[in-house]
């Protein structure tokens, strides 16, 4: 099976942002990489779109799209940050490109050489969107510019969703409101698009594909006003994909209760009043796991030589 894809960044210029700017280039060389690793590279087509006025250069390699035409300054003025929103970058690569799949990575996230392959391979398995985490490298790594040293780096796992990988079929289903990059709840809106629409969705947590330089789970994103006005927006948009969604389709409905909704509950991702009404509404029966034969399943030896070793080994 042939795999075609429109990967799009939303890049920034150097006055915009120095510390991005910079970090931009290692996402755009570990792109350029992974494009020369993949076995079709022809089909692979990378695009980028920029704030209004601004000119932010990539490579010649990226498709320049028209630049976006509002940001958050638009809705909430006098906000000294011009952030765009996620609705208008997916929008731009949906109407200028024609590849089968859609990528959307932040700025920050750089890719593996075979990320594409895999990628790939998953599609040809059937699955329509496939959502990846990210790994953390140690902020020590944050001037490293040699790509295959921070290749060798195994990193830390991290529970954000910052890769996603869409049918283009499926984005004239999806419902976004105007929620801006730079701030929380953005990224959540796509996920919960994704398992309300797609048909066979998968959520990589385990895998090393993405990575980002710093090991920060935590920044004082955009001001309160900019906050307030993404979750307004998020939460209108779960309201109108409520009568959509499936909870047998999402993330740990395959647990037991007890489980699932401890997950639900601790992860920023999911909005817990929504999957638990969810739950209630299915009589909180849990999804049948996919019985997988050749599965491991460890012992009490097993799991204690695996805790064991996490104390063991030097950092």
């Amino acid at each position: 099976m042939s795999f075609s894809a429109a990967h799009i960044i939303n890049p920034v210029s150097r006055d915009e942002n120095e510390t991005l700017f910079t970090t931009q280039q290692v996402t755009i060389q570990s792109m350029l990489a992974a494009k020369t690793s993949y076995s079709l590279p022809g089909n692979i087509c990378f695009c980028s779109v920029a704030k209004k006025e601004v000119t932010a250069k990539c490579h010649p390699e990226f498709l320049v799209l028209p630049n976006l035409q509002r940001d958050i300054s638009d809705v909430l003025p006098g906000q000294r940050k011009s952030l765009p929103f996620l609705k208008d970058i997916l929008q731009a690569v949906y109407d200028n490109t024609t590849a089968e799949y859609i990528i959307y990575t932040n700025l920050d996230i750089a890719l593996m050489p075979y990320f594409y392959s895999t990628v790939a391979e998953y599609v040809a398995k059937g699955y329509d969107a496939v959502i990846i985490n990210r790994r953390l490298l140690h902020n020590k790594f944050s001037s490293e510019k040699n790509l295959a040293t921070l290749y060798g780096e195994v990193g830390r796992v991290h529970t954000g969703y910052d890769c996603f990988v869409v049918k283009r079929s499926l984005f004239s289903k999806f419902i976004l409101n105007d929620i801006c990059l730079g701030a929380p709840p953005v990224c959540n809106d796509l996920f919960y698009n994704i398992y309300t629409f797609a048909d066979n969705p998968v959520l990589l947590t385990d895998k090393h594909l993405t990575f980002h330089v710093g090991l920060e789970l935590y920044k004082d994103w955009g001001t309160s006003a900019i906050l307030k006005h993404n979750n307004n927006e998020f939460y209108k948009m779960i309201k109108e994909l409520f009568p959509h969604m499936n909870i047998s389709k999402f993330p740990g409905a395959d647990l037991s209760l007890i489980k699932r909704h401890f997950k639900w509950l601790m992860n920023p991702t999911f909005h817990y009043p929504t999957m638990l009404r969810l739950d209630a509404k299915r009589g909180f029966i849990k999804t049948k796991r996919q019985n997988l034969s050749d599965e491991f399943i460890p012992t009490r030896k097993q799991k204690y030589l695996e805790w064991l070793i996490q104390y063991v080994n030097f950092d």
